[in-house]
């Protein structure tokens, strides 16, 4: 248990002193490769935004922008994995290449919300 805060506690002592020296820095939740192609996964579990203007899910807005200088620096995207709270719904898509090009909307807390009819479901 120890090792695991200790972890904890030295990533963050890292993460201060590499932004102290100029380093851009994010937080990934998993990176992997297949097929030759890089493809990092933000995965988020929350319960699904309600209409108006149309039901879906999102991610903040500083993620995003991060995420994009990711993409437009090594053409890496983001695939945003979601699980809805209180459910078994798994969705999935694209960041650049799918929900970044359709409808949305950023909400006061800057969340941008993305129409869950853009999503796939990821379980049957």
């Amino acid at each position: 248990m120890s090792i695991t805060l200790e972890g904890i506690e030295a990533e963050g002592k890292a993460r201060t002193l590499l932004q102290n020296q100029g380093f851009d820095i994010q937080q990934l939740d998993w990176i992997g490769k297949k097929n030759g192609k890089w493809l990092i996964f933000e995965v988020k579990q929350r319960e699904l935004f309600q209409a108006p203007p149309f039901d879906g899910t999102g991610l903040d807005i500083k993620q995003i922008d991060l995420r994009r200088k990711l993409y437009n620096d090594l053409l890496i995207d983001t695939y945003l994995i979601v699980y809805e709270k209180g459910t078994k719904n798994i969705y999935g898509q694209f960041l650049f290449g799918v929900l970044e090009e359709t409808e949305y909307f950023d909400t006061k807390n800057k969340i941008r919300i993305y129409n869950l009819k853009n999503f796939k479901k990821l379980n049957k």
